[in-house]
């Protein structure tokens, strides 16, 4: 029996008890708590930021170069098979592209994984984005991303052959989560209650979000949980006060991971109102635990999300559009209630981890097997 292929996964794997969170932190637990890690010989290296906000440029750059170090380290004594980067955005790209190079000069096959998609938006925008972005993914054999939109730019903008890139959808609707959903009883009685979840930052919309809720909290009876912390927190809580909306909006801080899933049991609608995603975990986890979702027309989101169907799209920036996509779902219980149903269609068949993890494999092993014919062939790889 041939034995496990090494793989090198550089991803976020913090240590028991830390506190920082996010979505890549997220997929890489839920990942690891599937059947992937029995099916190779994983060597993991973390590569989690130490706070949010990062802390300073200098800090940052001496633990990237502490990273580097290990990964070399790491390549050099066990001789994977194939490397496996997580990236993220930012620095994290040029990173990850720094490992990637290392490893395609040492012969052995990367694929990058990446998790964020406002670097598509900056690459559109900046010349000189795309131009060190596609330095940092180049040193990749293989690009793995999780919708439509990032393959093209793969192909498009950083020059990848089309079988060179594979879509693999966010795995992040777990079992516990569809049981949720599985057992969602119809709820009619006020009420309703809305919940967010993420970051407290400009850019995920939560100043927005709070108009909104200005504008229905005459007309409309609800309530806004929002989950998270962030720059945005202290300003947040004060424009609520300001507002009157002491009663509807409750700031809850970050909550663990049953406490989140006890919040997604006891809501109706998750609103998330940011300006760039990729393709947020928060709005997956929602789908699976069968809510209705008001989320903005960003990042790969459209090309899962069927407006009026399985959920809301709303322009991003424009609280006005959000204050009526809301005040839609509010005001109709049923229609309310067929989002929330397609939305759980739509995480059973695009976002199980088992399935998600039958294609990554199959991308690794291909990877691997690809690059050992070009090193016995002569070939670069």
């Amino acid at each position: 029996m041939e034995p496990n292929r090494r793989v090198l996964f550089v991803g976020a794997f913090p240590p028991a008890g830390n506190a920082i969170v996010g979505g890549m932190v997220t997929s890489c637990r839920i990942l690891l708590s599937s059947s992937f890690p029995a099916r190779f010989d994983l060597d993991l290296l973390d590569s989690t930021q130490i706070s949010n906000p990062p802390p300073g440029l200098g800090v940052r750059l001496v633990r990237a170069v502490r990273r580097f170090t290990k990964f070399i380290a790491r390549l050099e004594r066990r001789r994977p098979d194939a490397v496996l980067l997580f990236v993220a955005v930012g620095a994290s790209i040029v990173e990850k592209g720094a490992m990637a190079w290392y490893a395609r000069l040492r012969r052995v096959p990367v694929i990058m994984f990446p998790r964020g998609g406002s670097v598509v938006d900056d690459c559109r925008r900046s010349a000189l984005a795309r131009a060190w972005v596609g330095i940092s993914f180049r040193g990749a054999r293989k690009i793995v991303c999780q919708s439509d939109s990032w393959r093209r730019f793969a192909v498009d903008v950083l020059g990848f052959l089309p079988s060179n890139v594979t879509v693999i959808r966010n795995w992040t609707a777990t079992r516990e989560l569809l049981e949720i959903g599985a057992n969602r009883a119809v709820r009619r009685d006020s009420p309703v209650r809305l919940l967010f979840v993420g970051w407290l930052e400009r850019e995920k919309g939560v100043f927005e979000l709070i108009e909104a809720c200005r504008q229905l909290a005459a007309n409309r009876v609800f309530t806004l949980d929002m989950v998270g912390e962030g720059n945005a927190s202290t300003e947040a809580r004060a424009l609520a006060a300001r507002h009157g909306l002491g009663g509807v909006i409750r700031f809850r801080g970050w909550l663990n991971e049953d406490q989140i899933h006890q919040e997604l049991a006891q809501a109706d609608v998750l609103v998330l109102p940011s300006w760039a995603e990729g393709l947020p975990n928060a709005m997956i986890e929602a789908m699976a635990a069968r809510l209705a979702v008001v989320v903005t027309a960003v990042g790969a989101i459209p090309e899962l999300i069927d407006d009026q169907r399985s959920g809301m799209l709303v322009e991003p920036r424009n609280a006005d559009a959000l204050a009526r996509a809301l005040d839609a779902v509010l005001a109709d219980g049923e229609f309310r209630d067929r989002l929330a149903q397609e939305a759980y269609r739509t995480a059973l068949r695009e976002f199980e981890i088992e399935a998600a993890v039958d294609r990554l494999v199959r991308e690794i092993e291909g990877t691997i097997a690809a690059g050992r014919e070009s090193r016995l062939s002569g070939q670069a790889l």
